[in-house]
């Protein structure tokens, strides 16, 4: 009997001991799960008690530089969904039909979705109103309450289509931006999503009674870009001719530039894309093929088609390269641009046993001045200057003009130039550097450099936005100016442009002139790539010579046309045809009016009551003609005026 009372109580001391392992297990059980996984088994909760409809905000507006013009914008829309749990069965195929037959949608795929069990489904995204509207009278007429749901949405929308479309750049299908400035500010533009929450059961289906909570989305900021809406089209326009006329087969692009401030006013590349359809192929040749090319072609093709010569390919300048070496010379001192003689080209120059030819070897330049040379394109001259400069000293001013790293522009997709490493650069390497060749530059940061020399030798970034806008409370957000710092003296640089006034009043830039004002340029024309057969034509200018408020740069990329592929012959006379828009667009002050160009203000008489031969003779003392509204062969002069145009002040 006492044996079996010890036993007993053994039995009860392990009893004891299991129970109070497990109940210490729970204890432990409970507390992680309330202290380390609670906040995670909660939210858990929430989403499956919790029908979750995301509100697309609307995306911030981008505008032209006048702050004006409507560059791109949101279009409101609406998505329609369904909680397919909540739908009667017996409307389910009714519902279907109506789905397919308002927005013209595959059977088999909205069937497929309706009759799926889940909680949400997208039938449709960013429909238009028109649609959406006759969907709720049809709802309506079939006595459908519940399951179906119409939410306000976003649609990005392009009014210009195609215009600046490499700057713009577009949006995906889930308003995300893809490219441009849409991708680079992306985040500035997109806002905050919004939310439509309802309770639901186990299932996803409504809980009745509960209303739903509307959180509303914060819609994105607005920029204002230095794009202006009128340049850029009559860019985009010249461009388009000159590559059509001139058979670019690769195309082109032209950059216009405030030297001051670094602002953008147009860049464009042909062909542009439209940016309403971005995954339409522009191509009439790559269309009719289309469907018989890989994924990796048409993606190839597409990408392609996106990218913005201006600033992700690298070209070799060429002659327009010699403004540089110009301007490295003559802030060292090595030369002065009017001693008479100081150079002579002899047709080629020989570089380490290697002879280089003058692009005119045939008839070589002779004696020549830094300007003469400058306005000839004598490769020589600016050859003798490099071995002058130095390797050192001229790597120290590609790296001052900024040439040997990017400019820092808001776009995506940047490029940098390819210079060989100092350490590799022999005696040949930098006589081919000094007049623009065998060595790459986007046209960003060319343009960049040179607007440095037309801004009193001060470089400044480029710009492309100037402010952004809060779409809450309206503030304004201003982006600064930013100066690099100076890299030449303001003598060398006036001395540059004055010389590039040469070259367009006297040399090869003569094409470029606009009546009214002095342009300074440089022409070039370069090889795309090494024994290809292909050329670059190309021309960079500044207006007005007194005090430059525009830099241009044109880039023709393998023009074939009869024109020929000289930047002189082709590219400058498309600056000259620009500048005259542009000039008088903004209203430029006039620098080289000519008297006979001067429009005279003078007093115009009155000449009613007169007859025509008084008229004649009052008029010829003031120097003005009289023109008769009809011509006649009678003898008119003693007829009497009674009306005139334009007529005599009061």
């Amino acid at each position: 009997m006492i044996f079996s009372n010890i036993k007993m109580k053994k039995k009860m001391l392990y009893i004891l001991i299991i129970a109070g392992i497990i109940f210490l297990a729970l204890i432990i059980r409970i507390a992680y799960l309330q202290f380390i996984e609670g906040n995670e088994l909660k939210l858990g909760a929430y989403e499956q008690q919790t029908l979750d409809r995301k509100i697309t905000p609307k995306r911030g507006t981008i505008y032209d530089a006048t702050g004006k013009n409507v560059l791109a914008t949101s279009a409101s829309v609406e998505t329609v969904t369904i909680n397919p749990v909540n739908i009667d069965a017996n409307k389910k195929e009714d519902l279907i039909n109506a789905f397919c037959n308002i927005f013209d949608l595959d059977y088999d795929t909205v069937a497929k979705k309706v009759n799926k069990k889940s909680s949400i489904e997208t039938i449709i995204s960013r429909c238009d109103k028109e649609k959406t509207d006759e969907l709720r009278k049809w709802l309506e007429d079939n006595n459908i309450s519940k399951g179906v749901n119409i939410d306000e949405d976003s649609k990005r929308y392009y009014p210009y289509g195609s215009l600046a479309s490499h700057v713009i750049g577009f949006c995906g299908s889930d308003n995300q931006g893809l490219d441009g400035i849409e991708s680079k500010y992306d985040e500035l533009l997109r806002g905050t999503k919004g939310k439509i929450l309802k309770l639901t059961d186990a299932k996803g289906g409504e809980i009745g009674g509960e209303k739903e909570e509307y959180i509303d989305p914060i819609d994105g900021d607005d920029l204002v870009l230095t794009i202006d809406l009128s340049i850029q089209s009559i860019v985009e326009k010249y461009l388009k001719e000159a590559c059509i006329d001139n058979k670019c087969t690769d195309g082109g692009s032209m950059i216009i530039m405030n030297p001051k401030n670094g602002d953008i006013l147009a860049m464009a590349t042909y062909p542009s894309y439209n940016l309403n359809s971005p995954y339409e192929i522009n191509s009439e040749e790559l269309k009719s093929v289309w469907d018989t090319m890989s994924k990796n072609d048409r993606t190839s093709s597409l990408q392609k088609m996106w990218r913005n010569k201006s600033i992700a390919d690298g070209y070799e300048p060429g002659s327009t390269f010699k403004l540089i070496t110009a301007s490295a010379a003559l802030e060292e001192g090595i030369t002065t641009p009017d001693k008479e003689g100081e150079f002579s080209c002899v047709g080629h120059i020989e570089v380490a046993g290697v002879k280089i030819r003058c692009w005119r070897y045939y008839r070589p330049h002779g004696s020549q001045s830094l300007r003469q040379a400058l306005m000839n394109s004598c490769n020589p001259v600016f050859i003798g200057l490099g071995q002058k400069i130095g390797k050192e000293k001229y790597y120290e001013y590609l790296e001052r003009f900024g040439l040997l790293e990017k400019t820092g522009i808001t776009l995506p997709g940047e490029a940098g130039s390819i210079f060989l490493k100092e350490s590799k650069v022999g005696p040949v390497e930098l006589a081919t550097i000094s007049f623009g060749q065998r060595f790459k530059v986007t046209p960003i940061q060319l343009i960049t450099a040179v607007s440095a020399i037309a801004n009193n030798g001060i470089r400044v970034k480029p710009r492309l936005v100037k402010q952004s806008i809060n779409s809450q409370t309206g503030e304004i957000t201003e982006y600064p100016v930013q100066e690099v710092g100076r890299v030449i003296s303001e003598e060398t640089a006036k001395n540059v442009i004055d010389m590039m006034g040469s070259v367009v009043s006297e040399g090869t830039g003569k094409g470029a002139q606009v009546k009214g004002y002095t342009v300074g340029g440089k022409t070039g024309t370069s090889e795309d790539g090494v024994n290809t057969g292909k050329y670059i034509a190309s021309f960079m200018g500044v207006a007005p010579v007194s005090d430059p408020e525009l830099v241009i740069l044109i880039t023709l990329y393998n023009p074939t046309g009869e024109g020929g592929h000289q930047g002189g012959g082709i590219a400058a006379p498309l600056a000259g045809e620009v500048l005259t828009d542009v000039l008088a667009y903004l209203e430029v002050s006039k620098d080289n009016e000519k008297e006979e160009d001067i429009i005279k203000e003078v007093e115009i008489p009155e000449l009613r009551g007169k007859n025509i031969k008084e008229a004649k003779s009052i008029l010829k003392e003031k120097g003005l003609e009289l023109v008769l509204k009809q011509e006649t062969e009678e003898d008119v002069s003693e007829k009497i005026i009674i009306e005139q145009m334009p007529k005599p002040r009061n």
